[in-house]
């Protein structure tokens, strides 16, 4: 039985087979860029004959993790963690594997190819904790779909 295709609340993000910490109630901003395309136009009819693409759209997905603790850390950032210290990489890393989505709503996301980054951002003080700001890539190598929505009832 499918579900009816309304995807809402975010129940946990998943990145190289571990869970990631807790989210910010934002939740996963889904953005990137749109494809670009040359346009053919014909010389004696004035026209658009064709349009090719020139460069694929990027997805890229961002959202803050906050629970900062020194595994999850890690499994954002790169570096080491102990039970109770993270020690941030010395240059920045960007990591790859496998992410997955899933929503409340009872949709999976799947993205057999992805590259995360993070980097401490927000302020200590104030109403807000601070934060990780994550940016999640779908890679798209052209020859594999880069993701999946999965809209099939779990029961």
């Amino acid at each position: 039985m499918a579900l009816d295709g309304i995807v809402l609340l975010l129940a946990k993000v998943e990145f190289a087979g571990k869970t990631l910490g807790h989210i910010t109630e934002e939740g996963v901003e889904w953005g990137g860029s749109d494809p670009e395309y040359v346009t053919v136009t014909s010389a004696q009819t004035r026209t658009v004959v064709k349009r090719l693409l020139k460069k694929a759209g990027t997805d890229e997905m961002t959202f803050r993790m906050f629970e900062l603790l020194p595994e999850n850390c890690k499994d954002v950032m790169g570096g080491t963690a102990t039970l109770d210290k993270y020690e941030a990489p010395v240059t920045p890393v960007v990591l790859e594997g496998v992410a997955k989505i899933t929503t409340v709503t009872g949709q999976v996301i799947d993205i057999p190819k992805a590259t995360l980054m993070g980097a401490h951002r927000g302020s200590i003080g104030g109403d807000d904790p601070l934060a990780v700001q994550c940016t999640l890539i779908v890679e798209n190598d052209g020859l594999v779909s880069p993701y999946s929505i999965d809209n099939s009832d779990p029961a």
